[in-house]
């Protein structure tokens, strides 16, 4: 099985300053600094022995700053031979389409065809609106944002005629080298309207860590419904997985509290703490009732507020790869024998963890897990077929 890196810039120590809105003050740590760290983790991806790096979409928090991942895969393009390259995810309403087609075709000159996995979302953060495009058009937009790129990363000339999107007959130039760019984009999807619109399409689930890991299997198996359905052929996710490796087993207790500062995190992120700020939002109900979880690590336990608050862990654990080298793999074996995952990408950095302790623990993974992890196989499991669906 293939396992990469994902990466993501995390400022966590800022947060009480930002929810204090004490912006008379810099950070103590400098972004600058956070960024070059991540830099630095995913510079162990090719000598490691990983197989590729991938990066999200976040800004305007010290969340996981990174506000073009096609940029950053970019500048991993130019550092590397041989790891693929992938995101999780590029908010597609963000973006104008023929330019997030551009950018696609681009890194996959720059990469050599290396950029494999392009995952692609809707988000949810009220960021949308700061860009003057309302949320309310996001999942229109998303839907356009696919049809315009199955059209334009074909390399033929195209046009497009829409609800949001007039595009005249045009074609990429440059035009990809790959003409299978497509076929790569995988979705992301947190509400069950999402994941059978996505299904329907042909498109293969992004599994985020959003949820446990049974709920996962259990979607993967709907999803091959809609896809018979659709005429189309099962299809294994990809997963991914938040992980800190240590050789002391005591040592695995440190991870509670980057855990916790990751769910506050999130949440406060996302503003998912309040569920009026997706009240009204066509394309939301699911998130104003509270009935959906949407990217890494969400705990709805959690206010933002970390004093009082229990330090556990606001999602199951069988999304989480801590331990030993030995119990992390027992664990990923389990999580993939439930959800059918083709590929894996560890998060080893996240909330307050420092980042030091993520680079010792990425180089144990690697020597102790990640052999066992390659050969370890990754089949489609009979439970995730839509003929085993209960009745």
């Amino acid at each position: 099985m293939k396992v990469n890196i994902g990466l993501g810039a995390h400022n966590s120590n800022d947060w009480e300053r930002v929810l204090a809105e004490d912006f008379g003050h810099p950070p103590a740590t400098p972004d600058w600094q956070c960024v070059q760290a991540t830099l630095a983790l995913g510079d162990l991806a090719e000598p490691l022995g990983f197989d590729g790096i991938w990066l999200p979409e976040h800004c305007g928090t010290p969340y996981g700053m990174t506000p073009n991942p096609i940029q950053a895969l970019s500048y991993f393009a130019g550092r590397t031979e041989r790891v693929s390259l992938g995101t999780f995810v590029v908010v597609a309403p963000w973006w104008h389409p023929v330019r997030l087609a551009h950018q696609i075709a681009y890194l996959d000159i720059l990469s050599n065809g290396r950029y494999t996995t392009i995952g692609i979302g809707r988000g949810c953060r009220r960021g949308v609106r700061r860009r003057r495009r309302p949320r309310e058009e996001s999942r229109q937009r998303f839907n356009e944002t696919l049809d315009i790129l199955q059209l334009a990363l074909s390399g033929k000339r195209f046009s497009y005629d829409g609800e949001i999107f007039t595009v005249p007959e045009m074609s990429l130039r440059p035009e990809p080298q790959s003409r299978d760019l497509f076929s790569r984009i995988y979705s992301s999807s947190s509400t069950a309207e999402s994941l059978e619109i996505l299904a329907r399409r042909g498109m293969v689930p992004l599994f985020v860590g959003n949820k446990p890991i049974a709920d996962a299997g259990r979607e993967v198996q709907q999803v091959n419904i809609f896809r018979k359905e659709a005429g189309l052929p099962p299809c294994q996710p990809k997963n991914v997985m938040f992980m800190y490796c240590t050789a002391k087993p005591e040592d695995a207790a440190k991870s509670e509290e980057w855990i916790w500062t990751a769910n506050r995190d999130v949440t406060v992120h996302y503003g998912f703490a309040d569920a009026s700020n997706f009240k009204g939002v066509k394309g939301y109900e699911a998130y104003a009732a509270r009935e959906a979880s949407a990217t890494a690590v969400l705990a709805s336990s959690v206010t933002g507020d970390p004093k009082g608050a229990p330090k556990t862990p606001g999602y199951h654990a069988s999304n989480l790869l801590i331990g030993t080298p030995e119990e992390i793999f027992t664990r990923l074996r389990a999580a993939q024998e439930a959800c059918s995952f083709c590929e894996l990408t560890i998060v080893p950095q996240f909330g307050t963890m420092p980042y030091e302790e993520a680079m010792a623990s990425t180089q144990l993974f690697a020597k102790e897990v990640l052999p066992a992890a390659h050969d370890m196989p990754a089949p489609l499991h009979p439970a995730a077929l839509p003929e085993n669906a209960l009745a």
